[in-house]
């Protein structure tokens, strides 16, 4: 049984059953999670692991730098909520245009395209349901920072994720601007 504050095991499944109460929950601080080197201006920090809730969703709070443009992309296979932690961020979700800073909760339905950019950084809240984008970041993180072409595309294929590009991708560009 995991103690106050700390981590279950791996192995621990959610119908495993502590006591009446249930099975027992945990804590993870901001800047205590898994965080991840993509090589860019998104470094996730994978709070909850789909695998330690039974895959109902996962947790990650994205830090951003600035960013100016951010390829507009699809998750078929989970929806998305997100919320502000820090800075002013331009989001299209589907053809919804809309700004947010601090408290701002952001709704990304399963399928749907959307971007975001900053031009302050920031940190984002992200959960999706059912799990599967925390398990795709770790997955990309492994390629390492300066990945094999095709290897991320690959990834993002066995995690039904498409990415709009050329003629399609460019109303989405400049967002913000």
């Amino acid at each position: 049984m995991a103690s106050a504050g700390q981590r279950p095991r791996k192995d621990r499944q959610v119908t495993e059953r502590a006591s009446q109460w249930g099975t027992d929950g945990w804590a993870v601080p901001l800047g205590q999670g898994e965080m991840l080197d993509l090589g860019g201006p998104h470094r996730p920090e994978v709070l909850v692991r789909g695998s330690e809730v039974g895959e109902a969703f996962g947790v990650f709070v994205f830090h951003h730098d600035v960013i100016t443009e951010n390829p507009p992309h699809a998750h078929h296979d989970w929806a998305k909520v997100l919320y502000v932690l820090e800075g002013d961020y331009e989001f299209r979700v589907g053809d919804a245009e809309f700004s947010g800073g601090p408290g701002t909760t952001v709704v990304v339905p399963r399928g749907s395209y959307h971007t975001f950019v900053t031009a302050t950084g920031g940190k984002i809240l992200f959960v999706s349901g059912p799990a599967g984008n925390e398990a795709m970041f770790l997955e990309l993180a492994r390629l390492g920072a300066a990945p094999p072409p095709g290897q991320p595309a690959a990834v993002e294929k066995r995690f039904a994720t498409t990415t709009l590009t050329g003629e399609d991708a460019f109303p989405w560009r400049g967002l913000g601007s």
